[in-house]
């Protein structure tokens, strides 16, 4: 399941980054754990939780490098919040203006 996230999200993002960049997003499940006595435990669904990663590779072997880590509890944000938030702090996204003047 996480699998299937991590690939959608990379896909959605894949042409607009730059090279050595990447944006994962994984979903969690929240349990709430109880106990109700002293063998026994209640789970209650806390709902579910969207968690945005940006990572850069800068080619070596093993080094990953985190970015940053967006939480978000109300759902994940539409593509292009989710894009001018990012490119508010990092300079990931491929500019397309700047790449054809070059």
């Amino acid at each position: 399941m996480i699998v299937h996230e991590l690939m959608d999200m990379e896909h959605l993002f894949v042409e607009q980054l730059q090279e050595g960049y990447y944006i994962i997003r994984e979903t969690y499940q929240n349990v709430l754990v109880e106990p109700e006595g002293d063998d026994v435990v209640r789970q209650v669904d806390a709902g579910t939780e969207e968690v945005v990663t940006v990572v850069f590779d800068p080619g070596s072997e093993y080094s990953l490098i985190c970015l940053d880590t967006y939480t978000f509890v109300d759902g994940i944000p539409s593509l292009t919040e989710l894009k001018e938030t990012i490119a508010a702090e990092y300079d990931v996204f491929v500019n397309h203006h700047r790449a054809a003047s070059l």
